[in-house]
């Protein structure tokens, strides 16, 4: 029990056991919280569609997504609306995880009328999440064992699972704790082979080519569960062209085949319905540009006039303000803690061994690499959350930079403090509780209150069982509505006139769904100074304006405001061509 196999036992058993007190003391104080984000809701809405034999279709119906179907096949435009949509921006990777999921785990999409905000599905996809978030710290430790030594393998492993970013990252459902483990599989893949490399005798060929095309699809995963992601293969195409003498070129070409061999297929299935390599999510460089503020792209049906308004100027422009941020605020706290710091100090100092020189460039590429694209790409899911969010690429990679910071604390700590001494112990401990903090003072905080928010699944739910299967709604939520109420749901139109006549055309509009996300707009800038806005026509919607209160043309019949339930206004307002609550309260 104290050395041998029981040893050993004791201690792992201590590790899994010490991870899920961890897990369960976050979901308590979080009071397992939904989804607070579109991509997430989303990517679990695709997942259902999958496990239902629906196809790769989405319920969320962006205007602009239906303008590059028209386009791709301008012979049957009219009937974009008349068969299942599918969806052109969100990559396919993690909701087919997410669907494997749902056929193998009981799955229950009905909310509980006794519980409002919570929602079985998201519980279930928390969880996984943190299960994801535990295979990472394994991973982690392996790598760090190989490039360091057991100490700085165990503080990189304690680091990495007491971040709180992690944890808030896990119980968002986005894809970024996945993709973290993805990224460490490429790290192992590259370790293992970088050490073959400096083997005195050559290993088998095949064993280096077999971990070469495993870094190369690894890196195809990823970017088919982010697309951005995709260019990490060129830092691994360099990282084997520089660091490698013996085959390598068969190496590189092997890494680069196996990524094309994952990416092609999905790639080639989106040229072939829009005509573009990545849907509306190609165009991620252009939005948030002048001529395209917010989601201006995403709900235009007839995007052409502003996007030839784009130049060169304003890609770079905006390029220059979001690289000020990183450079200001992401890069600083990179990880969530300030293991970033010992990292960016550690660049000062020479390691004698190989593999950590040629790794810390390998990340430094990376990290260079990846804080241009994130700049670059930023559109408005930034903006909604600025911290949890699928655009935040750096946070990635930082469990690599943890291992590093580890390293170097090591290092200055083996020069403040001999081996020897009883102090190392208590000063690596506070080290830990230091970096830790924030996760302990979460754990240790009270209950955090839910927020206001327009994403009760219940409400949700019951809003959206008013519509029949095959009607349409419009709403400024419509990701909810297809998550929680599977009904089908396009984004509002960027005015309550022309464009929406024209999408009314293709499909009757049965009902709009506007919630806290409209009524919570500024008041001067954005409700009083379009005319034609939705905010203004929810302004008008005010009990006070309900005899001024204009429908959108070719809407039909107005119910809603005086036949409408109880509840909704100011917050929200439901407007029916039909009254589907029969008599009014």
């Amino acid at each position: 029990m104290e050395a041998g196999l029981g040893a050993a036992i004791l201690l792992r058993a201590s590790v899994v056991l010490g991870f899920i007190a961890v897990a369960m003391f976050f979901n308590l104080v979080s009071r397992f919280e939904g989804f607070s984000t579109q991509e997430a809701m989303e990517s679990a809405h695709l997942a259902r569609q999958l496990a239902v034999g629906k196809g790769y279709t989405t319920d969320s119906i962006r205007p602009f997504c239906l303008h590059l179907l028209q386009q791709n096949d301008p012979a049957h435009a009219q009937q974009v609306l008349q068969r299942p949509v599918p969806d052109l921006s969100n990559p396919p990777g993690y909701p087919c995880l997410l669907a494997g999921l749902m056929v193998l785990l009981p799955f229950h999409f009905t909310a509980d009328p006794n519980q409002p905000w919570f929602y079985q599905p998201e519980l279930w996809i928390r969880a996984v999440n943190e299960l994801l978030l535990f295979c990472a710290v394994l991973i982690l430790f392996q790598v760090a064992r190989r490039l360091f030594d057991a100490a700085v393998a165990w503080l990189s492993a304690m680091l990495f699972a007491g971040t709180e970013l992690f944890w808030k990252f896990s119980a968002s459902g986005l894809s970024t704790i996945w993709l973290v483990l993805l990224f460490l599989g490429l790290v192992w893949c590259l370790v293992v082979l970088e050490e073959r490399e400096r083997r005195p005798v050559p290993p088998r060929l095949g064993g280096s080519l077999a971990l070469a095309a495993a870094a190369g699809a690894l890196v195809g995963l990823g970017g088919l569960s982010r697309y951005s992601f995709a260019w990490m293969i060129l830092p691994v195409l360099v990282f084997l062209r520089l660091f490698f003498s013996r085959a390598r070129g068969k190496l590189g070409l092997c890494a680069a085949v196996a990524f094309l061999a994952v990416m092609a297929p999905w790639i080639t299935r989106n040229l072939a319905l829009s005509q573009t390599c990545f849907g509306t999510a190609g165009y991620a460089l252009v939005e948030n540009t002048p001529h395209l503020p917010d989601d201006f792209l995403e709900r235009s049906l007839h995007p052409a006039a502003a996007l030839t308004h784009v130049t060169p100027r304003d890609v770079f422009d905006k390029f220059l303000l979001n690289e000020g941020e990183i450079l200001r605020s992401d890069l600083p706290r990179l990880g969530g803690n300030w293991v970033s710091a010992f990292f960016l100090c550690g660049l000062l100092l020479p390691f004698r061994n190989p593999a950590l020189q040629r790794f810390r460039l390998f990340l430094l590429w990376s990290l260079a690499l990846m804080a241009v694209v994130q700049a670059a790409c930023q559109t408005h899911l930034s903006a909604d959350s600025p911290e949890i969010n699928s655009e935040n690429l750096l946070v990635v990679l930082s469990p690599l930079v943890m291992v590093f910071g580890a390293g170097v604390f090591f290092t200055l700590l083996d020069h403040l403090v001999p081996p020897d001494s009883p102090a190392r112990r208590a000063v690596t401990g506070l080290f830990i509780l230091v970096m830790c903090a924030p996760l302990l003072l979460t754990l240790l905080g009270p209950f955090k209150q839910t927020a206001i928010s327009p994403y009760a699944p219940l409400h949700v739910q019951q809003v959206a069982g008013m519509m029949q299967p095959d009607e349409v709604m419009m709403s400024d939520i419509p990701w909810a509505v297809a998550w929680y109420g599977t009904r089908p749901c396009l984004w509002l139109t960027l005015d309550d006139a022309g464009t929406f006549e024209e999408i009314n055309q293709l499909k009757p509009v049965r009902a709009i769904f506007l919630t806290q996300r409209t009524s919570d707009r500024r008041f001067l800038s954005q409700m009083l100074a379009n005319q034609r806005s939705w905010e203004k026509f929810m302004l008008d919607a005010m009990p006070t304006n309900w005899a001024a209160q204009e429908v959108p043309t070719g809407f039909g019949a107005r119910y809603g405001l005086t036949n409408a339930p109880m509840g909704y206004l100011p917050d929200q307002l439901f407007l029916s061509n039909t009254n589907r609550w029969g008599t009014p309260r």
